[in-house]
């Protein structure tokens, strides 16, 4: 009886010892998301996949190599063509391919199969940070120089104080002090916040930047994703929330000519787009005036 018990215990200590060093690899799996995008690195690799649909995959060992784009199946490109933001993106004949830095750069990456009349796609919001992340994991990063574009938030401060000026009816008082200035988010070097009197918020839809403020249309475009007349990537901006919550926006709107009326929007990212959460509206208020927030998608 010992000896089968002794037998038994030796057998689950092996069975134990075989996959104690898969256990231990599983539970050195991280991932990050940011946006649209997710990765996930583990002891050997890093992978790259959309959120919403996973049509494809980025995925690079840790010790040397490209990284490396896998799509669904064969027949996407076979039967497909392959575009960011409407322009085809040429590719090898071959379902792996090194990492196309076409990518970095475009808002929307669609398989358009023309012969059935359809498409699919996915946004590459967030790609860029899911990218930094990963090779931040694997100390790569000096290997690749891969940098976001930084806004010259100089320009951007330029652009909000003058269209502070414009729709809160001339200067007011702190609008040129150091308040206005861009807030850093802790952990995320990329985003800023930035606001004035007036105003509350910018953030970004692919590389536009967008301010919010108290017009009834909602949002005003400030500038657009491109280049400038010198070749220079326009600044992209991106932000989760204000007042140091990254998951909250507020919006405050104050109705004019009409004493201290306001309405108080709060909004919850929830990982692909922001929420309305909450609405206050002054009882002084009539609340046809002052419309929701018409997020950009």
């Amino acid at each position: 009886m010992f000896f089968r018990l002794k037998s038994a215990a030796l057998l689950t200590l092996a069975t134990f010892q075989a996959i104690a060093p898969d256990l231990a690899r599983a539970q050195e799996v991280t991932e990050f998301h940011h946006k649209q995008w997710q990765a996930k690195c583990g002891p050997d690799y890093c992978a790259l996949t959309p959120r919403a649909h996973p049509i494809l995959s980025l995925a690079r060992g840790h010790d040397r190599g490209n990284w490396v784009l896998s799509l669904r199946n064969r027949e996407m490109l076979e039967q497909g063509a392959i575009q960011i933001d409407g322009a085809a993106l040429d590719l090898p004949e071959d379902v792996e391919i090194t990492f196309p830095e076409a990518l970095l750069d475009g808002n929307t990456l669609e398989i358009v199969y023309a012969a059935e009349g359809f498409s699919e796609g996915v946004s590459l919001a967030g790609i860029k940070a899911a990218l930094l992340w990963a090779e931040d994991q694997q100390g790569r990063i000096g290997d690749r120089k891969l940098t976001l574009h930084q806004p010259d938030w100089t320009a951007l401060q330029d652009e909000a104080r003058k269209i502070t000026e414009e729709i809160c009816d001339g200067p007011l008082p702190g609008v040129f002090d150091k308040d206005g200035a861009p807030q850093e988010i802790e952990g995320h070097p990329e985003l800023r916040v930035l606001s004035q009197l007036c105003w509350t918020a910018a953030y970004n839809v692919g590389s536009q930047v967008y301010l919010l403020g108290p017009d009834l249309d909602g949002v005003d475009a400030v500038r657009s994703a491109a280049v400038d007349e010198h070749g220079a990537a326009v600044p992209e901006l991106a932000l989760w929330g204000i007042q140091g919550d990254t998951r909250m926006l507020d919006s405050f709107y104050k109705g004019r000519g009409l004493g201290d009326c306001f309405t108080q929007e709060s909004y919850r990212f929830d990982g692909f787009a922001y929420v309305l959460e909450r609405r206050v509206v002054d009882d002084a208020c009539d609340q046809k005036i002052i419309p929701l927030v018409d997020w950009p998608e």
